[in-house]
């Protein structure tokens, strides 16, 4: 289990720490041409493909008392289910298994006691739910998007438009005993239009894996701007041009790492890195904790997709001390104090040059944000806080 300890005096800003990183802005004011050329040259040596790594998991039984049913393996379902059941399974020796649509039998979910269902939207897995609620069995569904307000001209928009999959999920969402959500305003719209039986809570993260592989401390190279998560070029449209200027008006000094996604404008810039995902979760989040990135950004486009989203962003830039800027919408602002715990900008070219250049020019800030971000996240975030939550508020 995760403890909620204080980081260690060695994780903790140093004044060497401080007094290099002072000093690195004052030298990009002397050096502005000439860290431009080096970056240049720094850029062009980039290279490099990340290997892949599969999820592993050991082979799950085909009885207990808790059945998952997930319409696929994602990065949710290892952080909003398995992680806080496995720990629960370990403090009291709960059953549960995992399973895809597909797998599942009417024997598996005639001998659990409660049947999760994860992201499901398939009229072959609705027709589980109805089993399910024949033989007695009491039924959640967990939700972390609300599939109705994807565009339907994106691809994955297509998909969970079919007018088939959009009843299911609208029927998953009035029949299941509960709904359980990861944002506060998609349970609001879950509540007031489908099912009043809907619970919220945050996801967790793993501090104690995390500690036993520390972040290493940053005393030299240049700025680091980085982003990971999945392809958002829409909620990227002001940023890439507020991203150029800062290119061009600091050079060298700052480079742009990317971890899943690069903007499609700036993949061939010379002072950005592209490393692709598809890894497990833990293996991303452990990479995440190790990278060396001064700055990490969470932009959103506010529209009604977008406001049901996750504060997962925040959570997993706090929690690996990378000090965060994040549009100001209402899954941040609510979470986050400006200028303690994140930076809040309105998602505008503008908005994010400035908020960028502002982090990049004020070193006590941006080690403020850090530690204050990371000790927020070990209070808010904590495994143990979730596996209660689950205990008390949905499997009881």
């Amino acid at each position: 289990m995760a403890l909620n300890k204080p980081r260690a005096a060695s994780q903790r800003t140093s004044i060497r720490q401080i007094a290099y990183l002072q000093g690195q802005q004052d030298g990009f004011k002397k050096g502005h041409q000439d860290g431009f050329l080096r970056g240049k040259e720094d850029g062009a040596r980039r290279g490099g493909e990340a290997a892949r790594h599969e999820p592993q998991g050991q082979p799950l039984p085909s009885y207990a008392e808790i059945l998952v049913i997930s319409a696929s393996i994602i990065p949710s379902l290892e952080i909003g289910v398995i992680q806080p059941l496995e720990a629960l399974s370990k403090l009291e020796n709960l059953r549960y298994d995992v399973r895809l649509e597909h797998e599942v039998t009417e024997e598996m979910i005639a001998a659990s006691r409660t049947v999760l269902f994860v992201r499901n939207v398939e009229p072959a897995a609705y027709a589980l739910l109805e089993k399910a609620l024949q033989l007695g069995k009491r039924t959640v569904y967990v939700i972390d998007d609300n599939f109705l307000e994807l565009n339907p001209a994106e691809p994955i928009g297509q998909y969970y438009s079919d007018p088939a999959r959009r009843e299911t999920f609208i029927r998953f969402l009035r029949d299941a005993h509960m709904v359980k959500v990861d944002a506060p305003d998609l349970g609001n719209v879950i509540r007031e239009k489908y099912n009043s039986n809907v619970v919220y809570f945050p996801a967790s993260v793993d501090f104690e894996w995390l500690d036993r592989n520390p972040k290493p401390e940053k005393l030299s190279g240049p700025i680091v701007i980085g982003y990971e998560g999945s392809p958002k070029e829409e909620d990227f449209v002001p940023v890439v041009p507020a991203l150029k200027k800062i290119l061009y008006y600091y050079g060298g000094f700052v480079r742009l790492e990317f971890m899943g996604f690069v903007p499609s404008a700036l993949a061939d810039h010379p002072c950005v890195i592209y490393e692709d995902g598809g890894m497990d979760y833990k293996s991303f989040i452990g990479k995440l904790n190790q990278r060396q990135w001064d700055i990490g950004l969470a932009p959103l486009d506010d529209n009604p997709f977008n406001r049901g989203k996750t504060n997962n962003k925040y959570r997993e830039y706090a929690a690996c001390g990378i000090p965060g800027i994040y549009s100001s919408l209402p899954i941040y602002t609510s979470w986050i104090d400006h200028e303690q715990t994140g930076y809040l900008v309105k998602h505008t070219e503008d908005g994010w040059y400035e908020g960028i250049k502002r982090l990049i020019e004020d070193v006590p800030l941006r080690l403020r944000i850090q530690e204050q971000a990371y000790q927020a996240a070990r209070q808010s975030f904590s495994l143990e806080a979730c596996v209660d939550n689950w205990k008390n508020r949905v499997l009881n």
